[in-house]
């Protein structure tokens, strides 16, 4: 399913598990970016059951995507650090630990969509993929990914309360 929302779940746990060390903006982006990658293919194929997942859904895309993502928040930096800072999280948007978080959050949605889509290859050009499956699991992973993302956004808010 492209663009589905469900992948900031994790994202959004995972950042908020990890605040002090590494950079929310980085996983959250990281986590979801590359689903644009589907609905392109699917608008240029006209074919919603054709494969469409591409080079972005393997490791290789993840670092190529991470270092672009990284490039794009460094850009950005002193905006989302002041929007950081509204919610009182300090962050370090240093391009090592940009790229560090992009790259974890984007390698845990590969993951993820390894383990139950065909036409995901996460050691592309490879087109073996280790760890499928099958569609089965779906809507049981994604109903676990809404149940994570409602417990980051716990933990985010207990957070906030804190400071």
């Amino acid at each position: 399913m492209p663009l589905t929302p469900f992948h900031l779940g994790p994202g959004l746990l995972l950042g908020a598990l990890t605040l002090k060390f590494l950079n929310f903006w980085a996983i959250l982006f990281g986590s979801v970016i590359m689903d644009i990658e589907p609905l392109i293919l699917i608008m240029l194929k006209k074919c919603y059951y054709c494969s469409h997942h591409g080079f972005f859904h393997s490791i290789l895309g993840a670092i190529s995507g991470s270092l672009i993502l990284s490039l794009i928040l460094w850009v950005f930096r002193e905006k989302l650090n002041e929007i950081s800072l509204k919610f009182k999280i300090s962050q370090n948007f240093s391009f090592k630990n940009l790229f560090f978080s992009s790259s974890l959050a984007w390698l845990v949605h590969i993951f993820f969509d390894s383990l139950t889509n065909f036409d995901v290859y996460p050691l592309w050009p490879s087109k073996y993929n280790p760890i499928l499956i099958g569609p089965d699991i779906y809507w049981p992973l994604h109903l676990i990914f809404l149940i994570l993302g409602i417990i980051g956004g716990i933990v985010i808010y207990k957070n906030y309360v804190r400071h």
